[in-house]
């Protein structure tokens, strides 16, 4: 009876441990995956070590290989982090009750918001698609995925704002919306975050043009 109260209070101690790490874990892995999309953007992936991405993010080597294999593991892990959160902010959009107009200055906004957070990993996988050789199959496919729902919950919000008779164009919704995702993808040609413009910034002025041609004056 003894050794299973002391069993049951050491797996106690355990997981309070492992929640007191939780943040601390999330806080250095986030801090790796923004140090190597600094250097990925500056010496491209070819130029990009493990040292100098523990350089970037203050940190050693052996604490960056406790959390990924290899640089290659750290981009994929980028990319797949980004556009899961992307995705899951655009759905909350689509489901929301906003009007039609704001749901598509939100739509907007989170993209932009994504894009401005996981910098540059998203724009060096969009620049490069599938041909990033440190892109598996398995992954490629789950970008592919990620990228239609992209476009389908961008699509969902332009033509619920047609079919309430808010949006007034003579562009189908899937064109619409493929007008409307297209230039958030080139802004991975220009935007750069920590500039003179934010990514709300950008996303309210693009959708202060769009709009500006879609509804009623």
């Amino acid at each position: 009876m003894a050794d299973v109260e002391r069993q049951s209070t050491l797996a106690m101690k355990r997981d309070a441990a492992n929640k007191r790490k939780r943040p601390r874990y999330g806080a250095k892995r986030e801090a790796i995956l923004k140090a190597a999309g600094l250097v990925l953007e500056k010496n491209g992936f070819a130029g990009t070590t493990i040292e100098a991405i523990a350089r970037e993010a203050g940190l050693d080597r052996a604490t960056v290989y406790y959390y990924f294999s290899d640089k290659g593991a750290i981009f994929r892990a980028a990319i797949h982090d980004g556009l899961t959160d992307m995705v899951k902010s655009l759905e909350e959009v689509a489901g929301s009750d906003e009007q039609p107009e704001a749901r598509l200055r939100s739509s907007i906004r989170a993209v932009m918001r994504s894009f401005e957070r996981y910098y540059p990993a998203l724009y060096i996988y969009l620049r490069s698609g599938d041909s990033a050789t440190v892109i598996d199959d398995d992954l490629n496919q789950e970008l592919i995925d990620s990228g239609r729902r992209y476009e389908d919950l961008v699509e969902r919000v332009v033509r619920y704002g047609v079919t309430e008779g808010v949006f007034n164009t003579s562009l189908p919704p899937k064109v619409f919306a493929k007008s409307v995702t297209g230039m958030l993808n080139w802004t991975s040609h220009w935007f750069v975050p920590g500039g003179m413009l934010t990514a709300d910034d950008v996303a309210d002025g693009m959708a202060d043009m769009v709009l500006s041609g879609v509804l009623p004056r």
